[in-house]
């Protein structure tokens, strides 16, 4: 939580069928806070979400299986921190 708080991240471990991805078992996902223009964009890539157990308009689901760079991840913990900010 930021000093507000509010939460900014949330790290899951969820099913995969849970998300609508193929195959058996579990995956980690972090879900980050972002303005609804940037959630549109980043849907359209690879590992990325619509949110899961969150608002689909502020939140977006970032899958934690190597499919995005960490600095990505890295700009977006910062991004969601700042918005509750």
């Amino acid at each position: 939580m930021a000093g507000t708080g509010k939460w900014f991240a949330l790290v899951m471990d969820v099913p995969r069928n849970r998300l609508g991805l193929e195959g058996e078992g579990r995956i980690n996902i972090l879900d980050v806070k972002c303005p609804p223009v940037t959630i549109a964009t980043l849907r359209t890539r690879d590992g990325f979400l619509p949110a899961y157990h969150m608002d689909k308009n502020h939140w977006i689901t970032v899958r934690l299986d190597g499919s995005v760079p960490e600095g990505e991840i890295t700009w977006l913990l910062d991004t969601s921190h700042q918005r509750v900010e």
